[in-house]
């Protein structure tokens, strides 16, 4: 074909040259010695060739490595890919190039530290924080009630209850009164962390223990002995007094005990008797005999009065004691012989006799025994018995003395018991019982527990005039009619709801947690629920799964289909792995990704100078002048 007085030669199939004199193979000639560098493919073309380089590598000859100088900093790792590269970041660096720093900005607030992971971070969280960048302060909404302090653990926080206060988040107030410390019937208050007891009449100290000393003041007067009892004392009074606190003299005159217009002069346990003249005796019971010695002279007859006498005269003589005389007259001794009965003493008179009768008779002749039970002196119903001169007097039940007049003490003996007032009687006495006893002598504690006063199974122990009750679990009160309400405050944490029992409780739990107090996060991890080497972070009623390289869902159930990019180049086919793939390559490739054409001719098959031309999982030999065959052999 001429042009312009030249020409140029379109070779035939299998020539090149200006003149298309060079018949070589065209693909052995354009890729023999192979110009494509680090491990690139020469793939002939009409009249040329073009590289087709290994992943990481350009250029027209595959002269230029992506990963020369290491484009991937922070130490991440630079693979190559085709036509391009990639870079593997080291734990905590993301970016096309790992140049992002996820830990570079401290997002872990209140001092938590930044954790590098692959492809991102997480936080360990200081004491008492929690959260994705610990933002949560778990004491900052001060959990422990009741004056308790927050501690901050790891993940959580614990209360430190001040005295007196337990429980979770410290609302449970210890009943400091569980263990009944008031004694002797003393009402408990409880407090916090200590109590009060309101001690029973007659009690003090602070558990009610002392028995109050009645007789600390010395109530009892004039001399008495004071018995202490609860709440009250008792007095023994000495003789002569009586009252509560013996302060009243026993007025002994009070039974007119004086005879004969006597004056009573009363004293302590005694009584003294002024008598009128003429009387004498104790009691002035006793007409003093002014006859006695016979104050009657010349035989006159002497007669006893009330403070006198009265003489007789004989005849001859006159005067108040018969001393003026006649002396003219003949004496008649009328006493001769003695008329008087009962040792009575003769005074002669005139022709006449006066008998002065012994005590004790009367009579002209003393012939009559005197009734001196006519005066009635027994008192207070005594029965008298004549004497001689005399009287015996048997004194009724209840009264002693000569007479009857002391009404015997029914009460010297004490026999009131427990504190109870004795009240003297006519040979009796009435006891006047301390609250809380009965019987003649107040000897029996009345049962206050007869009515079986505890209720809901409590145990009544009887006291002085009070009962106590010992509450069973779950009840309180004086008579224990109270059910304590478990539920305040409310002891179930989280959210959980409180429904009361008998000294019980039960909590029914929000979703996520459990325990009896339902204090306990449920650990949705504890199942493993996340498959293929996945990470389980626990939240509330929930989980999160960081699945490992290569699998992906809620579980890291799926395994990511590696495959699915067609990586495998050259009709390579792709087997899929776990974050990775294999490429099974079509015969006459090789490489990662089937990318590398292998090189049938690197053996140097043809034989006897031959030339080896590559092909794809063949190649053929331009033999020299001379030979012939497949490998010119």
């Amino acid at each position: 074909n001429g042009v312009d007085g030249d020409f140029t030669c379109s070779c035939g199939a299998g020539f090149i040259g200006d003149n298309c004199e060079n018949g070589q193979n065209i693909e052995n000639y354009l890729c023999s010695p192979n110009p494509c560098q680090n491990g690139g493919t020469c793939i002939p073309q009409p009249g040329d060739y073009s590289c087709s380089c290994t992943p990481g590598f350009i250029g027209i000859y595959c002269e230029n490595d992506l990963c020369s100088p290491n484009p991937c900093v922070n130490g991440g790792t630079c693979n190559g890919v085709d036509g391009s590269y990639s870079c593997s970041c080291t734990p905590g660096f993301i970016g096309d190039n790992c140049e992002n720093d996820l830990c570079s900005q401290s997002p872990c607030e209140n001092g938590g530290t930044c954790v590098p992971q692959p492809g991102d971070y997480s936080c360990s969280c200081v004491d008492g924080f929690v959260g994705d960048n610990c933002t949560i302060d778990l004491c900052s909404r001060s959990p422990c009630e009741n004056g308790g302090t927050c501690v901050p653990q790891p993940g959580d926080y614990s209360c430190s209850c001040v005295d007196g206060f337990v429980g979770d988040n410290c609302t449970i107030d210890i009943n400091n009164c569980a263990s009944n410390p008031c004694k002797n019937g003393g009402t408990c208050t409880d407090g916090v962390n200590n109590f009060t007891c309101v001690c029973a009449a007659g009690y003090t100290g602070d558990t009610c223990e002392t028995d109050i000393d009645d007789c600390a003041t010395n109530p009892c007067m004039n001399g008495g002995t004071c018995t202490d009892g609860v709440n009250q004392f008792t007095c023994n009074c000495a003789d002569g007094f009586t009252g509560e606190i013996c302060q009243n003299d026993i007025n002994d005159c009070a039974s007119n005990p004086c005879l004969n217009g006597g004056t009573c002069i009363d004293g302590i346990n005694s009584f003294t008797c002024t008598c009128v003249a003429g009387y004498t005796g104790d009691t002035c019971e006793t007409d003093i005999n002014d006859c006695a010695p016979n104050p009657c002279m010349h035989g006159g007859t002497c007669t006893d009065g009330v403070n006198s006498f009265t003489c007789t005269c004989v005849a001859g003589y006159t005067g108040d004691t018969c001393d003026t005389g006649n002396i003219h007259l003949v004496y008649i001794n009328d006493c001769d012989p003695n008329p008087c009965m009962n040792d009575g003493t003769c005074i002669d008179g005139v022709n006449s006799f006066t008998c002065a009768c012994a005590a004790g008779y009367t009579g002209d002749t003393c012939d009559t025994d005197i009734d001196e039970c006519a005066s009635n002196p027994c008192l207070n119903g005594g029965t008298c018995t004549d004497g001689v001169y005399s009287f015996t007097c048997a004194c009724t039940a209840g009264y002693t003395g000569d007479t009857c007049s002391t009404d015997n003490n029914d009460c010297a003996s004490n026999p009131c018991k427990n504190g109870g007032t004795c009240i003297d009687g006519v040979n009796q006495f009435t006891c006047n019982c301390a609250n809380g006893f009965t019987e003649d002598t107040c000897e029996n504690d009345i049962d206050d527990c007869a009515s079986n006063p505890c209720m809901n199974g409590g145990t009544c122990t009887d006291g002085v005039n009070n009962f106590t009750c010992a509450c069973v679990a779950g009840y309180t009160g004086d008579t224990c009619g109270t059910d304590i309400d478990d539920c305040n405050p409310n002891p179930c944490m989280n959210g959980g709801t409180c429904t009361v029992g008998v000294n019980q409780f039960t909590c029914n739990c929000a979703d996520g947690f459990t325990g009896d107090r339902c204090q306990n996060d449920i650990d949705e991890c504890d199942s493993n629920p996340c498959m293929n080497g996945g990470t389980c972070t626990d939240g509330v009623d929930q989980f999160t799964c960081n699945c490992a390289d290569g699998f992906t869902g809620d579980r890291c159930q799926n395994d990511i289909d590696n495959c699915a990019s067609n990586s495998c180049m050259n009709g390579g086919t792709c087997i899929d792995g776990v974050n990775s793939f294999t490429c099974a390559c079509a015969a006459g490739y090789t490489g990662d990704t089937c990318g590398i054409d292998i090189n049938e001719c690197g053996s140097n098959p043809c034989m006897n100078g031959g030339t080896c031309m590559d092909g794809v999982n063949q190649f053929t030999c331009n033999c020299a002048d001379g030979f012939t065959g497949d490998r010119c052999q």
